[in-house]
């Protein structure tokens, strides 16, 4: 008999997760060479790189970000089947892509390679949110999660791919104001926490 792969945990998900964004987050600094020119020219090829070093730095802390996320929705998901696993390593498809539109966007620094870039980034959020929804509602998450807080946190990875969204409108207007689009996610993130305490507790006093 042929069984199925499902379980109760979920630690080599986690596991190979983990694996996947150590590697990532090497990479990224991996695009970088050092210049091949004269001592007097340094300083100036050393400036040629500030777009790369921008994407860099954008790149390393929402692939952080998205771990700390990761890491957190697992603390609460607590069994796997066949369909949580494939949509966990199409996140993880996405996760390992990034070094690429992130190295096109540190060397060309184009409304296209934004694009790319930012379409990528929407893609992350995207399936991460996928492979939260699913594990709520195939009840793979813990008791303590009620539907209501289920919902919430699926807003929630909702807010950092409209973001990247927002920024590719703007790219076609102004391609430097796009790279600081990205930074409202943490004002977007904070009301977030503040709605969802306030109403996570409401829930509970009643």
């Amino acid at each position: 008999m042929v069984r199925t792969l499902g379980g109760p945990d979920t630690d080599r998900m986690e596991a190979l997760s983990d694996g996947v964004f150590a590697i990532v987050l090497t990479l990224l600094v991996l695009q970088f060479e050092v210049p091949d020119v004269s001592a007097s020219e340094l300083p100036a090829a050393v400036a040629d790189q500030e777009t790369l070093l921008v994407s860099y730095l954008l790149s390393f802390v929402v692939v952080g970000l998205y771990w700390i996320i990761h890491h957190n929705l697992f603390r609460y998901i607590e069994a796997h089947d066949r369909i949580l696993l494939w949509l966990n390593l199409l996140f993880l498809l996405s996760i390992s892509f990034l070094p690429y539109p992130t190295e096109l966007m540190g060397v060309y620094g184009t409304q296209f390679a934004w694009t790319l870039y930012a379409l990528n980034f929407v893609l992350v959020g995207v399936l991460l949110t996928a492979v939260w929804t699913y594990a709520a509602r195939a009840d793979f998450t813990a008791g303590e999660i009620s539907d209501a807080a289920a919902r919430l946190i699926t807003i929630r990875g909702l807010i950092s791919p409209a973001v990247f969204v927002l920024s590719i409108v703007v790219a076609t207007v102004n391609l430097s104001a796009a790279y600081f689009v990205p930074i409202l996610i943490i004002p977007a993130q904070m009301v977030w926490t503040r709605y969802y305490q306030g109403e996570i507790g409401d829930s509970d006093g009643e």
